[in-house]
């Protein structure tokens, strides 16, 4: 007897590496299955009810009623970094193993890609296209950038993504570059280059701020308008992390008066990709739809683990290396 296993509102699982889902047909049956992002609960239940495992996206939501009606499910494993559309607990309780792939390989390419968009910033290259596009020449002096080097950049988070942006930046720019970073020590943070700060020091003194962090309760709104107002004028902000790390309200009046240089997000959920977004009015403003990681080498290596991940549960009968819920581990014989 095979297992099922569901691809669900997965974007990028199997598409550009096909052969990723031929190797999880020599141990299961495959199935594609797309959802509504705000799905009832009850159609979840309803269409995922026969799988034995999920490869998911970023949505729908996976609650602790939905987990632990699906009866036959053995595993989830996530096709992202983020697990915030799984409750973990519940996952748990509900003896469900939810496993993803190691942060290190989507490691070069969201640094390269921050980087790029510093540098997009930096230089207003987004407001230098649209002029060309308009067939406009001799507004270039509007349009006046800044170089990198002998600036400072402050990093909230200098975790996996943000020790390979602090190292390009610092070694490849020649920045100054300062962190905050609470999980880590000022040894650690000096160990990987650069200054310890706090919140108000990066606030102060960095050209450039850019974001590496998870969104928790310490995190939420981490910069608002106090934050803002400690800012140099021309700050440029990259945000790759989470958008709710910075009050909406607050960058929203500081675009308005100024102040602000350049802001780009690589952070936005789709339901607030909309042409009404107030933040798409402002030239000097780039919103991209969570392509940081979109490389062929890193999408190569999200499929190689998930297939993997998957093989060990259901063939090998061992647990993956890189699970989420480890309370698991002493609960479920993998011989069920």
């Amino acid at each position: 007897m095979k297992y099922k296993i569901a691809i669900v509102n997965s974007t990028s699982f199997g598409i550009i590496y096909p052969e990723h889902i031929e190797k999880l047909k020599e141990f299961s049956e495959v199935e594609r299955v797309n959802l509504p992002a705000d799905v009832l609960e009850k159609k979840i239940i309803e269409q995922l009810s026969d799988f034995d495992g999920l490869i998911v996206g970023l949505t729908p939501y996976y609650s602790k009623n939905v987990l632990k009606n699906l009866k036959k499910l053995i595993v989830i494993s996530r096709h992202g970094i983020a697990d915030s559309n799984i409750d973990i607990k519940g996952a748990t309780e509900s003896n469900i193993i939810v496993c993803r792939f190691p942060l290190e390989i989507q490691k070069d390419a969201m640094a390269e890609y921050t980087v790029g968009l510093i540098i997009l910033m930096a230089r207003k290259l987004n407001q230098n296209y649209e002029f060309m596009k308009n067939e406009i020449w001799g507004k270039r002096i509007e349009l006046v950038g800044i170089e990198l080097k002998g600036k400072n950049a402050g990093l909230f988070g200098i975790g996996n993504v943000g020790t390979r942006v602090c190292e390009i930046l610092k070694y490849g720019f020649g920045m100054n570059v300062y962190a905050y970073d609470p999980l880590i020590s000022p040894e650690e943070i000096k160990r990987k280059g650069a200054i310890p700060s706090n919140i108000e020091e990066i606030c102060k003194n960095c050209d450039i701020i850019s974001f590496h962090c998870p969104l928790n309760e310490k995190t939420y709104n981490i910069i608002k308008e106090e934050e803002f107002n400690l800012m140099k004028d021309g700050i440029i902000i990259v945000n790759t992390s989470h958008r709710d790390l910075i009050d909406e309200k607050a960058l929203i009046k500081y675009l308005k008066s100024g102040k602000i240089g350049g802001y780009a997000e690589d952070a936005i959920e789709r339901r607030y990709i909309l042409k009404e977004n107030p933040l798409l009015k402002f030239k000097n403003v780039v919103i991209m739809p969570h392509l940081g990681r979109y490389t062929y080498e890193t999408i190569k290596k999200m499929g190689d683990f998930t297939v993997e991940n998957l093989k060990r549960i259901f063939v090998e009968k061992k647990f993956p290396d890189w699970v989420e819920n480890m309370d698991i581990v002493p609960k479920v014989p993998l011989s069920r």
